[in-house]
């Protein structure tokens, strides 16, 4: 019994300091910084935009939203993840043989490869995460129209108001990494926000 308690706080601790390390390569590793914002941009528009696209419908369906919204989360977040683990193992791997050629030596099992490795995981599950939370967020205020906790106009507007949020957020992260305004940065992606509403709108309205 002990030996299983011991075994799962092992296995606790463990996921908890690969987790403090993610979060270390989010803010540390250039890579993995702009893989964090380039997914979570791309979750948080495709997330608005299929709230665009349910505004111009004659009737705005939630539960067609969480669905659409969860799948598309999932999607993205798979797509995301396993892409980009097949090709960071395909470019560590051929990075790890070209120095193996000119170093004359097996690198296999060293603190090199294991790096490596550590730094492939790290960016895979970003890049699986970051786009599928930008997503999600947005969708928790349409799981508490069943709870009678909110209308559903308020649940649409608070959706909205979500992705902005997530957006400006993000805005912030870029303009703290590049050491500028990080409120301008901020006003900025949130106006692509508006941009493409307006786009999507625009063209809904046109096609529909």
């Amino acid at each position: 019994m002990s030996k299983a308690i011991n075994r799962i706080s092992n296995i606790f601790l463990n996921i908890i300091k690969f987790s403090k390390e993610i979060i270390y390569d989010v803010f540390h590793d250039e890579l993995i910084r702009r893989a964090f914002a380039n997914n979570a941009f791309d979750g948080a528009l495709t997330l608005l935009g299929i709230l665009m696209g349910n505004i111009v419908l004659t009737e705005f369906n939630p539960v067609e939203v969480i669905k659409v919204g969860l799948s598309t989360c999932l999607a993205i977040g798979m797509s995301g993840g396993f892409g980009r683990y097949l090709s960071e193992l395909a470019e560590r791997k051929r990075s790890l043989k070209q120095m193996e050629y000119y170093l004359l030596t097996d690198l296999s099992d060293t603190s090199l490869e294991r790096e490596g490795n550590r730094k492939i995981i790290s960016m895979c599950i970003v890049d699986g995460v970051s786009p599928a939370l930008a997503a999600g967020i947005p969708l928790i205020p349409f799981f508490l129209i069943n709870s009678n906790l909110l209308t559903l106009n308020n649940a649409i507007i608070a959706s909205f108001i979500l992705v902005f949020i997530v957006l400006l957020s993000l805005g912030v992260f870029l303009g703290k990494l590049a050491d500028e305004n990080s409120l301008k940065y901020g006003v900025f992606v949130v106006a692509v926000g508006f941009l493409t509403s307006a786009i999507i709108f625009a063209a809904s309205i046109l096609f529909q």
